[in-house]
């Protein structure tokens, strides 16, 4: 009997949590697609109509994670929102607070960070990985854009330097509490060292760039 599209949609779902949950207990290099379909209670035909690989599944639930903390703020800068800075404020806080209260969020941030092996191997899922770090590079690429545009930065920010800032920020907040997560809690840590970066954006002279310095292509883009 054929399935509805809910129905298919329900065993897509359970594969995923189940690819979840075996890349959280194994890592992504030792686990099988046995494994996941047995977790999942399907059989490897059902696991092959949906996903083709072990990397189209991550794949699968690196999509579902990044639109799911991402969403807000990629409308926020699709429409060059006013508030494009208390946007970005709200959504990475938000971000880490769900880091510590939702279970998937908090397993798959862990398989990318403590569990993705950089081996021959997983040469595919690396990748996969990277093309979404250089997305979130780009939408912070272009929250700092708008927001310099909008005088909300100083005009002379390096907004290259301030990217790579903002990434380590967060990045390294994120591995260090995913590594000894009992030593404090990221929920309440998150926020003032969220603010303290952002306030350095403002007032570090460190950050800015000489006046005549070329504006990045995100921001040419914009003033086109």
């Amino acid at each position: 009997m054929r399935k509805t599209k809910a129905e298919a949609q329900k065993t897509r779902n359970y594969l995923l949590k189940a690819a979840l949950d075996t890349f959280y207990s194994r890592g992504i290099s030792r686990s099988s697609l046995n494994e996941i379909a047995q977790t999942a209670r399907v059989t490897r035909g059902a696991l092959y109509w949906h996903f083709k690989n072990k990397e189209d599944l991550f794949e699968g639930l690196f999509q579902n994670v990044f639109a799911e903390i991402s969403n807000d703020l990629a409308h926020d800068i699709e429409t060059q929102s006013p508030d494009i800075w208390e946007s970005f404020e709200v959504a990475t806080i938000n971000m880490f607070q769900r880091l510590e209260t939702d279970e998937t969020i908090r397993k798959f941030c862990n398989i990318i960070h403590l569990k993705c092996e950089y081996t021959e191997q997983n040469h595919a899922v690396v990748k996969i990985m990277r093309s979404y770090q250089d997305m979130w590079q780009r939408q912070l690429t272009d929250v700092l854009t708008l927001s310099l545009q909008k005088k909300q930065l100083p005009a002379d920010l390096n907004i290259n330097l301030a990217v790579v800032f903002m990434m380590s920020v967060i990045s390294g907040l994120m591995n260090l509490w995913l590594n000894m997560p009992e030593q404090f809690s990221i929920a309440k840590t998150a926020p003032a060292i969220i603010r303290t970066a952002m306030g350095a954006l403002k007032h570090s002279p460190e950050l800015c760039a000489p006046a005549s310095k070329q504006l990045p292509l995100s921001m040419r883009q914009y003033r086109a």
